[in-house]
């Protein structure tokens, strides 16, 4: 079951979900990287060692207000 919340800018119901990530033939979920981004010229951006956490959003179903959270 979905949990929910109230939203703090209008009251309204909260639900939550995740911001979906496309990459080349599939999907994932956002991820929060730690640091400032560094281009790379074959990937886009450096990752290697840096912590990375699955970001989690709630959506307000009245106003559509998000709220994103990185937990452990």
């Amino acid at each position: 079951m979905r949990q929910s919340k109230e939203c703090s800018k209008c009251g309204g119901r909260m639900t939550d979900g995740f911001l979906l990530d496309t990459t080349h033939g599939g999907y994932q979920v956002g991820k929060w990287v730690e640091g400032a981004p560094q281009k790379s010229f074959w990937v886009g951006l450096k990752l290697r060692g840096s912590k990375q956490v699955e970001i989690t959003t709630w959506r307000c179903e009245r106003c559509g207000y998000l709220e994103s959270y990185a937990l452990p």
